[in-house]
């Protein structure tokens, strides 16, 4: 111990990285614990925030309930107050949407959320809302709004107030509005969602409920109001422990990243000490305490380091959830499972230091005075390397073949296991291949560029060994990449197959007459769309009473230009699958059309085209002259230019349709927006948390360039005196931590798109539909420019380091 403790005490600087990735490794799944303990802290209270001011709740069960049921009149009952939610559609000048409306509880002390600014409602003419719903609808107080049940009840009502509802922003609450019991009742119909019960003071509210439950037996659910809270509170504390986990995953692989940079750095070190190691074993140190005086510098780095990362972890949660809206009060630390967070990171730490530990036991006093090992022990480790890499490759190889044909994801992610660990034991092997031939790019930079490849080929097994862990950064991101893209590019492709059009605008009740004007110019204006206008008319269609009306729709060749399938042929006309469905019509049989007193009788096509523009029947423009032959212009038909844009152009168009209730905007566009949102927001989070990884894995450069820059000190030394200046001496150092970087980001690249590729035909096939495989260029080389820039950024201070001494001070010995 005091060996150990005195080599820490030495030479700290040596250590400072192998803290700094047990710190980041420890800390990001103690952040993780902590933030998500604190997120179900704060989901339970908010969620379950009205039930648990309440004494005793009532909930329908298999009979509605009234408020004045005299079952409710128990001995200890002091009040009842009845609650419902609605749901209504909201409109005002720029927004439309649909919103929940909860009652407003009478009595101050039973409400869940604090008015924050304006005023309660005192009447069913006055409604307040959270800030989330008003900044999504653009809602400011004093604004009017049009509330509308859907079946024929509207209630003008003004935005009175905001009001706290204490969620946070991860809690995806949806758009709401608060008003009084009777506003929401006239919205709501029938009966209370519920019937909250006061209880007498000094009364139990375990034993109103027990005497409430026994009154209404199977008729309603009766439950003490923390009862019921916890039941609600438990539905989605599921959610936060599968989150939980998720993210303890990529704490793992931070934590994997982490143990190949310590194994590295003890590597490193062992080899630099052993004339120090030498000396030891020549003036009695054993075998055993050689290796035990290594374990405890691990040890005691374990436990620093892990110690540091528990503060900074929760010092992150902490800023995390004040980021998201998460209230202080919140702030949970779960003291076990900490403590078993730097545990683990102790292990680790330890682990990843017994092989170095074990090369330290093996050597003997006089071959410890060599600083080259056996070339015994290097061909004996290599071909136990190349024979388990090669049959763990081969079996994942297999795993992933396997779960493609089956097809099982499961399967493929069991091989892609098996074969990622074989692939991290053949990297020793065939990453010094690849540094060989990416240095020789290296020499177009003169001297400095030959020397830095030189250097970084100088000890392949400790170059291979710093860049695996950016392999594994690398490979993951771009793995995660591929797959994105080729899933984006095949549900464009899906949709497009089942959406002859990518925008749709059509008044679906029939009754809007002619477009709103301007339209179809403001959508064309749009970056990214071609759009043209559809004559139309209202008509139904059907030999039985009472026939269906319907909108139909006549094609031009401008129309015609803007779709993917063929528009019907004159004389046929194609109907959505509904209507085929209802008057139960084949391809070929008669379809008759009636508009304005004039019909028209057509051929049914074999076409999906109407099944993309909502409920309307298309016809050409002849047979819909015969209709009505001055039919005004009543859809916008669009085609983007690029599918991947969708999530622009509908944005854009949005805003135009506001004012106008009638018109639908359907299409792939449509779909491929929101699908296209959801993939990318997915990506960037994954991308973020694994970005951890691969900091670690520059710590882990610039660790092995410092400790090498050690090592060639005197060397440093020998080229300042050969007349290499300190601009040069650095350039050879950034050279070379740029070349290990580009070799871990190269192979990391490589690997992502066998893997993503693969990942994604094995996702496609057990959905039983078409991959195309789209690899996104841009992103990797972004990808490999940040690993190149991370680089250089790790150089600075080993470079700083080597050029900081004179030629005449560093060439003494040391």
């Amino acid at each position: 111990m005091r060996s150990a403790w005195a080599n820490l005490r030495a030479y700290p600087g040596r250590f400072v990285a192998v803290l700094l990735a047990i710190a980041i490794g420890v800390g990001f799944a103690a952040a993780t614990q902590v933030f998500t303990a604190s997120f179900q802290t704060d989901l339970v209270r908010s969620v379950g925030a009205e039930e648990s001011l309440i004494d005793v709740d009532v909930q329908p069960a298999e009979q509605q309930l009234d408020p004045a049921d005299p079952r409710l009149q128990v001995a200890g009952v002091a009040a009842t107050e009845a609650r419902w939610t609605a749901f209504a559609e909201l409109r005002t000048g720029s927004a439309r949407g649909w919103v929940g409306l909860q009652g407003i509880p009478a009595d101050p002390a039973d409400r869940w959320f604090d008015l924050t600014s304006g005023a309660w409602p005192t009447g069913p003419d006055s409604v307040v809302t959270d800030p989330g719903t008003a900044t999504r609808n653009g809602l400011t107080v004093g604004d009017r709004i049009t509330l509308d049940d859907g079946n024929g009840t509207e209630r003008p009502v003004v935005l009175g107030g905001l009001v706290d509802v204490h969620t946070s922003k991860l809690a995806g609450a949806p758009d709401r509005l608060f008003g009084t019991t009777e506003l929401v009742r006239s919205l709501a119909g029938g009966d209370p969602d519920r019937i909250a019960v006061t209880v007498a003071d000094g009364v139990s509210p375990e034993q109103v409920a027990d005497e409430l439950g026994a009154a209404f037996g199977a008729d309603a659910l009766v439950r003490t109001g923390v009862v019921a809270a916890e039941a609600r509170s438990a539905a989605v504390i599921g959610d936060t422990d599968a989150l939980t986990s998720i993210l303890l995953a990529f704490a793992a692989i931070a934590g994997l990243v982490a143990s190949f940079v310590i194994a590295n750095t003890f590597s490193i070190l062992i080899a630099q000490r052993q004339r120090q190691i030498g000396l030891l074993r020549c003036v009695g140190a054993s075998r055993r305490q050689v290796r035990r005086s290594v374990i405890l510098e691990a040890l005691l780095l374990g436990v620093i380091g892990s110690l540091i990362g528990l503060v900074l972890g929760i010092a992150v949660a902490a800023a995390g959830s004040g980021i998201a809206g998460i209230a202080l009060s919140s702030l949970t630390v779960p003291p076990v499972a900490l403590g078993i967070t730097a545990v683990v990171g102790v292990l680790v730490t330890v682990a990843a230091a017994l092989a170095p530990a074990a090369r330290a036991m093996r050597v003997s006093p006089l071959s410890a005075l060599s600083a080259v090992p056996t070339a015994a022990e290097g061909r004996r480790s290599g071909r136990l390397r190349l024979v388990a890499g090669g049959a763990l490759t081969l079996a994942g190889g297999a795993g992933l073949a396997a779960g493609v044909v089956l097809p099982s994801l499961m399967v493929a992610v069991g091989g892609g296991v098996l074969s990622a660990g074989g692939v991290l034991l053949l990297l020793r092997s065939v990453l010094p291949g690849v540094l060989r031939l990416l240095g020789g790019s290296a020499r177009f930079g003169g001297v400095p560029g030959r020397l830095a490849a030189a250097n970084a080929q100088r000890n392949p097994g400790r170059s291979a060994a710093t860049s695996t862990a950016l392999v594994i950064a690398v490979g993951l991101i771009v793995t995660l990449q591929v797959a994105a893209a080729s899933a984006r590019a095949s549900l464009a492709e899906s949709l497009a197959g089942r959406y002859p059009l990518d925008v749709s605008i059509v008044d679906t009740t029939g009754t809007a007459g002619a477009l709103p004007a301007g339209l179809v110019d403001q959508v064309d204006a749009l970056d990214g769309i071609r759009a043209v206008p559809v004559a139309g008319t209202s008509a139904t269609v059907g030999t039985s009473s009472p026939d269906i009306p319907i909108t139909v729709l006549g094609t031009t060749p401008a129309t015609d230009a803007v779709l993917r399938s063929a528009a019907p042929a004159a004389g046929e006309v194609a109907l959505p699958d509904w209507v085929v469905s209802s008057l139960d019509l084949a391809t070929g049989d008669p379809v008759t059309l009636t508009g304005d007193g004039t019909a028209v009788t057509l051929r049914l096509a074999a076409s999906r085209l109407a099944d993309g523009v909502d409920t309307s029947a298309v016809v050409t423009a002849t047979d819909l002259a015969l209709l009505d032959p001055a039919a005004p212009p009543r859809a916008v038909w669009g085609a983007l230019d690029d599918i991947d844009d969708a999530d622009t152009v509908i944005s854009g168009i949005k805003p135009l349709l506001v004012a106008d209730d009638a018109l639908s905007l359907t299409g792939a566009a449509v779909e491929n927006a929101a699908l296209a949102e959801g993939l990318d927001t997915m990506l960037l989070l994954v991308v973020a948390l694994l970005a951890v990884a691969a900091v670690i894995a520059v710590v882990g450069i610039g660790n092995t360039l410092g400790l090498s820059v050690v090592e060639r000190t005197r060397e440093s030394a020998l080229l300042r005196a050969l007349g290499l200046r300190r601009g040069q001496l650095r350039l050879v150092i950034a050279l070379e931590s740029a070349l290990l970087a580009a070799v871990g980001g190269v192979v990391g690249i490589v690997l992502g798109v066998g893997y993503g590729t693969i990942g994604a035909a094995a996702t496609f096939a057990e959905i039983d539909e078409p991959l195309v495989v789209s690899v996104p260029w841009g992103q990797l080389g972004l990808v490999l420019l940040l690993a190149l820039a991370a680089g250089v950024l790790a150089s600075v201070l080993p470079a700083r380091r080597a050029a900081r001494a004179t030629p005449t001070a560093a060439l003494a010995e040391v």
